[in-house]
């Protein structure tokens, strides 16, 4: 017989309870939309995400290898339908056990190319800018403010690292030498998120009462500047900012009953998090990460999430089970077979996590819009650096889930594009601009920052209806 305990669980699990907790929040003026970025570091080779049937449409000269952009074609390959879950790292879209198939909801995209960005290790704020290291903000920046709506957070940015510091900067940027932090420490991004949704924890009323203070303490000190001197505009910024804060924290403590039963286990009981290894296991740290980003979609605590896998450190760690190297050396052993078993078996499982979130979004109705919360999500997930260790950004294969209310294309096609150097290439901004005119906004073109090395502006037309 299921307990109340047990049933509640379970239909956490299947989103069922999502469009009652987030009906407060539906809007039905304007088209809902998420977007949710996960990014692996050090690359992502083409063979990962190669179906068998674009590997037979390549021809034989694919051969064994991870990367082969000297066989991509020089008009766009379209195959729709592609059997997705054939490519090494792509079985976990495949159905089965009760799970529904997401292979067409999905697809794959190689040849795009962002050269600007660098690659090497990592691109740092390259990839999601499509410019050089920290000189332009990052998509997640650009978009959050169009994409929050009634969401008291406009982006929540979670990931892992190798670093030993709670919050990593060199992902996101608002802007030129702006760093955006990425929480990489489940316990602080599980007590900044959640911290204040019930109204007696001790967490919510501490930090109340730190910006009730700090809200005072301005308000007083502007009693002391008179007119319009530059520090008096310094003073009113904070105050602002504090305002904003403080309404944030009301908000999210009126969102407490809709959100509570969604919330994943504390990090302090949350099996993933036990008895860590020095560094950790950074699988288990990303998933306890996508746990934390699943009840925030769900219970409308932000529609725009980075998920960023060590992606500030090349020295990233994984389960004896996968590898005894970090990531670098199981990069720079890959001609080893067991080495590139390893990393096969972290971009699967990536893709597994991916997967998990976009089933958990699939189950759950979209609130004052028909589909379900997925046909109103994009799910990206590519590299922080491109195709491969030491990049030069020339390929950058993505995985795109999700948004087919959005106008996209993910019917389960790959679609092969001609690669770097070629008159009809096109970049990684492109597929940007793409999720640009997604968002609603038709004009959203010029996105990136390639200059004269831009090919062409605009979304993608394989990839957008």
């Amino acid at each position: 017989m299921l307990t109340r305990r047990a049933l509640l669980k379970s239909a956490v699990a299947a989103g069922l309870f999502a469009p009652l907790y987030r009906e407060a929040l539906a809007q039905t003026a304007a088209k809902p939309m998420r977007l949710v970025l996960v990014l692996e570091c050090n690359g992502i080779y083409p063979e990962a995400f190669l179906s068998s049937g674009t590997r037979a449409a390549l021809g034989s000269r694919v051969g064994t290898r991870h990367n082969f952009l000297d066989v991509y074609p020089e008009t766009a390959l379209v195959r729709p339908g592609d059997g997705l879950s054939s490519a090494l790292c792509l079985g976990p879209l495949a159905g089965g056990s009760g799970a529904p198939s997401l292979e067409n909801r999905a697809a794959v995209l190689l040849g795009l190319s962002s050269t600007i960005a660098g690659g090497g290790h990592s691109s740092g704020t390259g990839a999601l800018s499509c410019a050089v290291n920290g000189s332009a903000a990052t998509l997640d920046a650009v978009l959050a403010p169009r994409l929050k709506r009634t969401a008291p957070f406009d982006a929540i940015r979670l990931g892992t690292s190798s670093a030993r510091t709670s919050i990593v900067y060199e992902t996101c940027a608002y802007g030129p030498r702006k760093p955006a932090g990425v929480l990489v420490n489940p316990m602080l991004a599980y007590n900044t998120i959640f911290g204040t949704l019930s109204a007696g924890s001790a967490v919510g009323q501490e930090r109340r009462m730190l910006f009730d203070f700090a809200r005072d303490d301005a308000k007083a000190a502007l009693g002391t500047f008179k007119g319009n001197s530059p520090e008096r505009a310094k003073l009113e910024r904070y105050l602002a900012s504090l305002e904003a804060l403080r309404a944030r924290e009301s908000q999210l403590q009126g969102m407490a009953a809709q959100v509570t039963p969604l919330l994943p286990p504390h990090p302090s009981v949350n099996p993933l998090l036990q008895g860590s290894s020095t560094p950790p296991d950074s699988l288990k740290w990303l998933e306890a990460q996508f746990e934390i980003a699943t009840t925030a979609l769900l219970g409308g605590l932000t529609n725009l999430v980075v998920l960023a896998a060590g992606t500030s450190g090349f020295d990233v760690a994984y389960d004896a089970s996968i590898a005894s190297v970090g990531r670098h050396d199981l990069q720079h052993g890959i001609d080893n077979a067991g080495n590139w078993t390893g990393i096969a078996a972290v971009t699967r499982k990536h893709v597994a996590l991916v997967a998990k979130l976009a089933r958990a979004l699939a189950a759950t109705p979209e609130v004052g819009a028909s589909g379900s919360m997925l046909d109103h999500t994009v799910i990206v997930l590519m590299s922080d650096n491109g195709e491969q260790h030491h990049s030069e950004g020339r390929e950058w294969p993505k995985l795109v889930l999700g948004g087919n209310a959005l106008g996209l294309k993910t019917d389960g096609r790959t679609v092969v594009y001609p690669a770097d150097g070629k008159a009809r290439n096109r970049q990684v901004s492109n597929l940007f601009n793409t999720l640009g005119h997604a968002s609603g906004d038709a004009g959203f073109n010029t996105f990136g920052a390639e200059g004269p090395t831009r090919i062409a502006e605009g979304p993608l037309s394989e990839l957008l209806g």
